[in-house]
């Protein structure tokens, strides 16, 4: 996925005439970015494959209110009522979300896995977001872009090469059409494909999520 992106990404700036220059301020937002990216998105699938699913997901998809809390203390950014409101409705549903209202007693409202570690997905995309709107505002987003997905490619690559691992899983057309697939309505796939149950909380955290994420999009 990685190589893809990186090939066709390249391509297009070469066709289009809008190859960048870089400068050697942008490598450590490059660096930054590809590691952030990195462990975000290896956190993310991790917390998938834990599950569940229709939890995680919509946890994970939180991040936009830590880029927005992020931007605020940081880049100097300010907010409406409006947008506040909005953040403050997705951090409800994040707690709704995390914990079974069922098994409460029993967990001691210790959060299931998946969620645990979709949260470190949740902060690693937040603070991906703000380092990338930060070297945007001192570069352009195309140069960006462009080097944070070698620095990606590099890091995989290295991290493949070390562990040995084996990827000639991906000759086969399956793997290559599941691998495409992954993460396309995450949330509804782990209700109706994968046949997981929620607490009824949990159903009304993800609707607030989900409110919370379309208000906070919508004052923005």
């Amino acid at each position: 996925m990685q190589s893809t992106g990186l090939v066709s990404y390249a391509a297009a700036l070469l066709i289009l005439g809008r190859w960048p220059d870089v400068e050697p301020g942008q490598v450590p937002y490059a660096v930054a970015l590809g590691v952030l990216g990195v462990i975000s998105v290896s956190a993310l699938y991790r917390a998938l494959a834990l599950g569940p699913i229709a939890v995680v997901a919509p946890v994970v998809a939180s991040y936009v209110a830590v880029t927005v809390l992020l931007a605020v203390i940081f880049l100097g950014e300010r907010l409406s009522a409006g947008q506040i409101a909005a953040a403050a409705v997705v951090f409800v549903g994040v707690v709704l979300t995390s914990t079974d209202a069922r098994q409460l007693r029993a967990t001691l409202g210790r959060p299931i896995p998946g969620v645990q570690v979709g949260l470190i997905a949740t902060v690693g995309f937040g603070v991906w977001g703000a380092v990338f709107a930060a070297a945007t505002r001192a570069y352009s987003w195309a140069v960006m872009i462009l080097l944070l997905r070698m620095t990606s490619f590099v890091l995989i690559g290295a991290y493949i090469l070390a562990r040995r691992i084996d990827i000639r899983v991906f000759r086969d057309r399956r793997a290559l059409a599941l691998a495409a697939t992954v993460g396309v309505l995450p949330a509804i796939l782990g209700v109706f494909a994968l046949r997981e149950r929620l607490a009824p909380n949990q159903y009304v955290g993800i609707g607030v999520l989900a409110i919370g994420l379309v208000a906070l999009g919508a004052v923005s």
